[in-house]
């Protein structure tokens, strides 16, 4: 779990809920986002993902990280 994670997680204006293989969902602008333990950022990391519904960016991220 990196320190960006971990400030995410317990930021509580990010709202952010725990979802599946321990990753935290939370809206981001107008779509929802879904970011992996092993987030950094979206410029160096590849375990993120967004979608139109809390589902649909937990699919995205579910498939990218079988990729």
């Amino acid at each position: 779990m990196t320190d960006e994670f971990k400030i995410m997680k317990d930021d509580p204006d990010l709202q952010a809920t725990r979802g599946p293989g321990g990753t935290l969902v939370f809206v981001d602008g107008d779509q929802c986002c879904v970011v992996g333990p092993e987030f950094v950022s979206i410029e160096v990391s590849d375990c993120y993902a967004f979608g139109e519904t809390k589902d649909q960016a937990i699919s995205n991220y579910a498939m990218k990280m079988r990729a």
